[in-house]
């Protein structure tokens, strides 16, 4: 996302995989001395131009901008190509809840009309300093005859949830030459990209090769990943303003890789890369608040998985304290609260009074009903409810509680990629609750949705993992209950 590891934490996402619609906007100028302006706007994501000096369009402001899905970006930036040449914008966070973001980026375009302008916008990793280029979210491209002269609209497919399309509209503006200078962007200064050109490249094959994985779940890409992150750490001395950032990015894919197959790696390496970083990352850093919560996500994962230690819970605790500094509408908030609440769902589920479960029931279903639909802790605030009530299911009998754990786990499992390692610990909540209602009920159709979860949850891990032997067993019992109830057969065991 039974006992502890039925009900295994699935991986909050901090930085995973994302589609978002960002916000986009930024100003574009010709280099002459009465060239026209350019303002990119989103149209669903309306932008209104900021006028600070007569007939010129020096800032931009995006207005409503949508929340993230699966992955929160540390910032959203723009590059713009031409004539051999690129530049970008500055690279700014955005909160869960702000309605705008503004550029005062002013870039000049090409005389010749005949040329394309290529618009990419991405989604940064950490805010300061960047390494690499981050992700492409949408790129398009243009003559830049086109981009003058009115309007023009710039539309791209909707997002993979079905949110709406995203697109920029060009409006016309002008430079004058009595106007000052116009200041460099950011990207237009080789000092942003002073880092060794070994730890950039490798650096951005990482990425590609994460984002490749997110995308696909094929575990080589995450080993690639992992490959690439080690030789760029590798390559970044220690006191390089960077090496937080390559840390930082090893200690994500090595942690990915355990929760695919701990057999292969060992979670004290993401957590000790993790602590390292964040000492390099002291209070005040723009990045610290993103590397505070991935090591309390890690740490969750070792206290769920691990025995509930509660030395373990005491650090996450401790990590969290600093979190609430962020302004409630941060995305970090947001998710530094929910690491609090899953790790009160642990312990009052593995040891909480029934009057505790009652009381945490109540307040996970105010927070499973706060988050907007397919934003992206939404399956994770499900499963902890699910959970509980499963778990207050067997402590108290109520069918109620046993009727909406298998409602609500089933929202959330619909909610999760096919072959989402978080799917796990809800597959094994939900095969228990299946189980549960073929007792109650006496209805043995439900054995064959049991066992189509158990062969699932068999694709999904390899054989010697902690959970494998688990899911063997019970795919083996409920395949000789078909056969016994049903003279069922249909469903054949995985074996790998």
């Amino acid at each position: 996302m039974p006992k502890l590891m039925a009900l295994g934490v699935p991986f909050l996402p901090l930085l995973t995989h994302m589609n978002y619609n960002p916000p986009l906007g930024f100003h574009l100028l010709h280099p002459h001395s009465t060239s026209h302006g350019l303002s990119l706007h989103a149209r669903t994501i309306f932008v209104q131009s900021l006028c600070r000096i007569p007939n010129c369009h020096p800032g931009i402001r995006a207005q409503n901008i949508p929340s993230g899905v699966r992955r929160i970006p540390a910032g959203f930036y723009v590059v713009i190509q031409f004539d051999g040449k690129q530049r970008r914008t500055q690279n700014k966070p955005i909160r869960m809840n702000e309605s705008n973001i503004e550029w005062e980026d002013k870039i000049l375009l090409p005389l010749r009309a005949a040329d394309n302008v290529r618009f990419t916008v991405y989604a940064s990793f950490e805010l300061e300093p960047m390494l690499g280029m981050g992700e492409a979210l949408y790129t398009s491209e243009h003559r830049a005859e086109e981009l003058v002269g009115g309007t023009y609209l710039i539309t791209h497919p909707p997002g993979e949830f079905g949110t709406a399309a995203p697109s920029l509209l060009v409006t016309q503006g002008r430079w004058y030459s009595y106007c000052p200078a116009v200041a460099l962007s950011e990207g237009e200064s080789d000092s942003a990209w002073e880092e060794s050109s070994d730890v950039v490249r490798e650096t951005d094959l990482g990425q590609e090769a994460l984002l490749r994985y997110c995308n696909e779940y094929r575990k080589e890409e995450l080993e690639n990943a992992v490959e690439h992150f080690e030789y760029a750490r590798d390559k970044c001395p220690w006191g390089h303003r960077c090496r937080a950032v390559v840390l930082v990015n090893l200690a994500r894919a090595k942690f990915i890789n355990h929760r695919t197959d701990p057999t292969t790696t060992n979670l004290d390496e993401s957590i000790s890369l993790y602590r390292e970083a964040l000492d390099l990352r002291p209070a005040g850093h723009l990045d610290r608040p993103a590397t505070l919560l991935q090591l309390a996500q890690t740490l969750l994962f070792r206290y769920e998985n691990q025995g509930c230690d509660e030395s373990v819970a005491d650090e996450i605790n401790k990590l969290m304290i600093e979190s609430q500094d962020c302004s409630e509408d941060t995305h970090e908030r947001r998710a530094a609260d929910l690491v609090l609440e899953t790790l009160e769902r642990c312990r009052v589920v593995n040891s909480g009074s029934l009057a505790e479960l009652s009381e945490l029931v109540l307040r996970l279903e105010h927070s499973a009903m706060v988050p907007p639909d397919r934003y992206f802790d939404r399956p994770q605030r499900l499963i902890n409810l699910s959970t509980t009530l499963w778990r207050r299911h067997e402590k108290h009998g109520e069918l109620g509680d046993l009727d909406r754990a298998l409602e609500i786990n089933k929202q959330a499992l619909r909610s999760l990629p096919p072959l989402d390692p978080d799917r796990l610990s809800g597959l094994r909540t939900l095969s228990d609750a299946l189980r549960k209602s073929v007792e109650i009920h006496r209805d043995f159709s439900y054995l064959r949705e049991v066992n189509m979860l158990h062969e699932e949850a068999l694709q999904l891990i390899p054989e010697g993992h902690p959970a494998w032997p688990y899911w063997v067993t019970n795919s083996r019992s409920h395949r000789g209950e078909m056969l016994e109830y049903l003279g069922d057969t249909d469903t054949a065991l995985v074996t790998k």
